[in-house]
């Protein structure tokens, strides 16, 4: 019996109702059926609703101090969760509810019920390296034009409004408040909107799921998405987005600006474009390209990223024109890196050779 408790507290932690786990959510019932991941304060589980057993995701996320930066962030990336909603993208994971709990010690506890989906886009390239597969072109093309899709409901989100909205996007950069770039601003049918640009920040496989086999890839974990251009304009706040992308930006995937960030400099939406030729990459050959060339050659994982170093595989299964897509995004300089636009409208010329 003892063995039994234990087993089932590893599989729930933090639910203390070991014989029924559940948890209510703005009155609605939520069956606790197994722990799908875990990172530091905040958990995820598979959760079933009602009589119709239908599945979602939950996540849980412990703030131990109310109000500290943690349980400000995790207010962010429920707006985040929202925010790409008006861009009627089915291409950006939305939640479904959400509850803050003030616990008696007086912490908090955030409670949010998003989409389950079955297998990621990591999954399947798992699944290709074990089996010695790889994946076809026209699915690589495929989901990569979705994923471009996803991309760029960010790098192009539109407020409407007579300013811009509120942010705490001060908590990347403690002290920047008010310091990024200005968006542009347009009209439309008389109402003023303003185009700011966001980044996902930690695109990677594991990052986007696939609903089926043929299903459009959603981009999920929206915990480090946030305005996308910043102006590095100390030393203070180059440490701190160094500290930020070392914590929350996973290292096979991160550009090269974000290692050691330097002061003076401009930090942007191409982020994502370099974390997308590695996604791309990952596809066609099971690992990011510079994970790949520590496996291959013992390199230096961060020296292999400072210097854009990878290797393409000289084999004959994929086109000229899709390895060009990889070298397109990864390019040392950001500046040099094309825009979402036109990583999109490449792509969307291959499908259609």
């Amino acid at each position: 019996m003892d063995l039994l408790l234990y087993t089932f507290s590893k599989c729930f932690p933090c639910f203390p109702n070991l014989s029924s786990p559940s948890v209510t959510i703005n009155n609605a019932k939520y069956k606790i059926i197994r722990l799908l991941g875990e990172g530091g304060f905040s958990y995820v589980y598979l959760v079933s609703k009602g009589s119709s057993n239908s599945l979602y995701a939950l996540k849980k996320i412990r703030c131990p101090f109310g109000g500290d930066e943690s349980f400000k962030m995790a207010l962010k990336e429920i707006r985040n969760y929202h925010r790409f909603t008006s861009s009627k993208t089915p291409y950006i994971i939305q939640s479904i509810d959400e509850s803050v709990v003030d616990e008696s010690d007086g912490s908090k506890t955030i409670y949010v019920i998003l989409p389950y989906f079955e297998q990621s886009l990591q999954d399947i390239i798992n699944r290709n390296v074990l089996n010695n597969t790889s994946m076809a072109e026209e699915e690589v093309v495929r989901i990569f034009i979705g994923i471009c899709r996803g991309l760029q409901a960010m790098h192009k989100y539109k407020t409407y409004g007579t300013g811009v909205e509120e942010e705490e996007d001060a908590l990347l950069l403690p002290g920047t408040a008010g310091e990024e770039d200005e968006g542009e601003f347009t009209m439309n049918g008389g109402e003023m909107s303003e185009m700011i640009p966001f980044a996902h920040r930690d695109l990677k496989p594991a990052n986007v799921m696939l609903p089926s086999t043929d299903g459009i890839p959603v981009l999920v974990d929206l915990g480090s998405c946030s305005k996308a251009r910043i102006q590095v304009r100390s030393r203070q706040q180059a440490l701190s987005l160094t500290d930020f992308a070392q914590e929350h930006c996973t290292l096979p995937y991160r550009a090269p600006e974000l290692l050691d960030v330097a002061t003076g400099s401009t930090i942007d939406e191409s982020t994502d474009i370099w974390s997308l030729g590695c996604v791309l990459y990952a596809c066609m050959y099971g690992f990011s390209p510079f994970e790949k060339l520590e496996l291959d050659e013992g390199a230096n994982l961060n020296l292999a990223i400072s210097q854009c170093k990878y290797n393409i595989p000289n084999s004959g299964e994929y086109s000229e024109g899709l390895k060009s897509l990889i070298g397109k995004c990864l390019r040392l300089k950001s500046s040099e890196r094309p825009t979402i636009d036109e990583i999109l409208e490449d792509a969307l010329q291959l499908s259609r050779s």
